[in-house]
Order: C-alpha cells, then sequence, then structure tokens
C-alpha cells in the first residue's frame, strides 16, 4: 500500500483550486495536510472521538501531527457529515485514497 500523503499528492487536481496544485511545495504540504484530515473524519466515521495535534515543533519537522482517537458513541449525524466531508474533497481533487477503500464498503 502506498504512503497515503504521497498516494494523494499523486492524483491532486483540481480546476476551481488550481492554485492548491500548481506549485510543488505547496501541492505536497496541501496533500499532507488533507491526508491528516481525511484520516481524522474516517475514524470520526468509524465511531471514534479524533483530535489531531502537533506533537514536535515545526522547527524540527514540518510533519508532525499526531492522530488521537477515542472510541466513543459518535451520532449517526456526526458520522455522515464526517463521510460526506471526505466525499467533497475526493470529489473536488479527484482523490482516490486506499484508506477510503479499505474502511468504506460500497
Amino acid at each position: 500500500m502506498p504512503c497515503c500523503q504521497h498516494e494523494l499528492n499523486g492524483q491532486m487536481k483540481s480546476d476551481r483550486l488550481s492554485i492548491l496544485t500548481r506549485y510543488g511545495i505547496v501541492k505536497e504540504r496541501a496533500a499532507a495536510l488533507m491526508t491528516d484530515a481525511i484520516r481524522g473524519n474516517l475514524l470520526r466515521y468509524k465511531g471514534y472521538s479524533t483530535q489531531l495535534l502537533e506533537f514536535v515543533d515545526m522547527s524540527h519537522t514540518p510533519k508532525n501531527i499526531l492522530i488521537r482517537a477515542v472510541k466513543t458513541n459518535i451520532p449517526e449525524s456526526g458520522k455522515k457529515k464526517a463521510l460526506d466531508e471526505v466525499r467533497a474533497v475526493m470529489d473536488e481533487f479527484g482523490f482516490k485514497p486506499t484508506l477510503y477503500n479499505l474502511l468504506i464498503k460500497e
């Protein structure tokens, strides 16, 4: 399985938001951030209360987001919203993340 952020970076395209895909460094960072947001939302969809936290100062590494998740009783409306947000990002940027395909059986 490919690294999630590299997978999304390779798939990332958008006509409406091409400013985020035009410049390599911006595209790479945007893909990394969207990867973490998608991961967080997929955990929420699966019933986890999820937080994304900085755990190492940015001066040491740009990849410093910790995803903390605790299994809780997320309401169905919250799960649906989390999945709808993931699908919106996928649609906008042409993403087909492996993690989504592994977790969501459609």
